[in-house]
């Protein structure tokens, strides 16, 4: 069995500190045996720079 987390970051000013966030996050989330399934990059509907990111975690 399979289980699915979307994440949700968000910055009011530097999109490089947001990167580094997402970084930081990504990498301690494979660490814990998350697969990443997806990552992106937009804005929210007051123009904040934000990251959706999938993992998967395998459960058998």
């Amino acid at each position: 069995m399979k289980k699915y987390e979307i994440n949700k970051m968000y910055t009011m000013w530097s999109t490089d500190n947001l990167k580094e966030r997402v970084e930081r996050f990504l990498n301690a989330s494979t660490a814990n045996g998350h697969k990443i399934v997806s990552v992106s990059f937009g804005v929210n509907m007051w123009w904040m720079p934000t990251a959706y990111i999938t993992l998967e975690k395998d459960l058998s």
